[in-house]
Order: C-alpha cells, then sequence, then structure tokens
C-alpha cells in the first residue's frame, strides 16, 4: 500500500479515484495500518536518523583511497567507489559487493556509472548492527582497494584457469 502526495494542480488531472488495482483491500489496509502503527510506536524515524548518522561516521572516518563520497540521509546510504585515477569505477564497486556478498552482508550497487554502493537496511536496524554492518563493509572496500592497488581487474570467482604447458 501507498499513498502520493502532490499539488493540487496535478492531483486534480487523475480521473480515477484510486491509481492501484489491489492497495483497497481490507487485509492490505490492515497490514498497513500495522505498519504505520509499530513505524510509531517504536520512532523508527528517530531511529533511522541515529543508525544512519552511526553508518556514515564510521564509513567515512575509514578514510579509504576507493571511497570518493559517502552521502545519504537516515538509511539510506550510497558510496560512491572510484578506481586510483580518482575515476568512478563500476569494477571497484563489483568487487566490493562480492566482497561483502562472501562476508555475508548483503548490500546493491547503483549509480549513473555503477559505482555507487547502495545501502539501504531495515528501519529496525539497530546500532550494533549498524556496526557490524560497517565493520563488513569497510572490510570489503580494504580488500577491493587491495585488488585495485594490486591492477586485479577480475571480480572474485572469475578467475580465468591456469594453463600448463603441453595441456593443449
Amino acid at each position: 500500500m501507498g499513498g502520493v502526495v502532490a499539488r493540487a494542480e496535478i492531483m486534480d488531472c487523475l480521473d480515477a479515484n484510486s491509481i492501484s488495482t489491489f492497495g483497497g483491500s481490507p487485509v492490505t489496509t490492515a497490514g498497513a495500518l500495522a505498519n504505520l502503527r509499530y513505524l510509531l510506536d517504536h520512532d523508527l524515524q528517530s531511529n533511522a536518523r541515529s543508525s544512519g548518522g552511526l553508518l556514515l561516521e564510521r564509513l567515512r572516518a575509514a578514510g579509504l583511497p576507493i571511497v570518493r563520497e559517502v552521502r545519504g540521509r537516515g538509511l539510506m546510504i550510497g558510496v560512491e567507489l572510484v578506481d586510483e585515477a580518482g575515476e568512478p569505477s563500476a569494477a571497484a564497486a563489483g568487487r566490493t559487493l562480492e566482497h561483502a556478498r562472501e562476508l555475508g552482508l548483503l548490500i546493491g550497487k547503483g549509480g549513473p556509472g555503477g559505482n555507487v554502493l547502495r545501502i539501504a537496511p531495515p528501519l529496525t536496524l539497530t546500532a550494533a548492527e549498524a556496526v557490524e554492518g560497517t565493520e563488513l563493509l569497510v572490510e570489503a572496500l580494504r580488500r577491493a582497494q587491495a585488488e585495485q592497488s594490486a591492477g586485479r581487474t577480475q571480480l572474485p570467482g572469475q578467475e580465468q584457469p591456469a594453463v600448463r604447458e603441453g595441456a593443449l
């Protein structure tokens, strides 16, 4: 279930009472109301602000050359990655994504150049979980940084098998 907010001149151009074919059933409405009550009762907006602030602070403090910028608001965070020349690096994002997955941390990537890590944990993220996740992500970034510095261009698991002499 969702809601749309816009200026009157935009909303008034919609002829239908609804722009959803499934969002107004009693079950969906009860579920949405329960979610809103939980969000308010547990002050998840404040939690997002404080947990997100912790993530931003720790990621920025890591000071890795592979990271151009850490940006975000609340628990929606982007980490822009670059190569050694300071250019956007989708390869660095791919390597970091794979290392994070190997460590048990699931994140996404996007941005126009495919070089931005997307971090969007649940609103219920605790401070302890934020610290643990940040430690895992920083380790994944360090591994990607080391590979970048060593000139590695392939993602983990995509290494070409060595060809033995006389094997052909």
